[in-house]
């Protein structure tokens, strides 16, 4: 199963408001492989630093569960295992583009 365009747009507009530069999908959604009820929306962000953050990034999960209605993890690129991001980086789609 993959992300739904409804749920790919939900997801743009919330990254717009967001110190967000780019998000991907990866993992069973990327892949198309998910279970609807049972897997998870993977997402990785890549954080535009220039803009504050603070706390606001821990509300990110919370908030993208409650939009999407389904379990969330976000990572950060910044934040990934170098053993862990080929991973990754060979399933991820990228989902939104801050726009300057």
């Amino acid at each position: 199963m993959a992300l739904s365009a409804h749920d790919t747009h939900l997801l743009r507009k919330y990254f717009a408001g967001k110190p967000v530069k780019r998000a991907y999908l990866f993992g069973s959604y990327a892949r198309n492989t998910a279970v609807k009820g049972t897997s998870d929306i993977d997402i990785l962000l890549e954080l535009d630093y220039s803009k504050p953050i603070g706390m606001r990034f821990f509300s990110f999960q919370r908030e993208l569960e409650d939009l999407l209605h389904n379990k969330v993890d976000v990572v950060t690129s910044d934040g990934i295992s170098k053993y862990v991001l080929p991973y990754i980086e060979k399933d991820k789609i990228l989902i939104y583009v801050a726009t300057a």
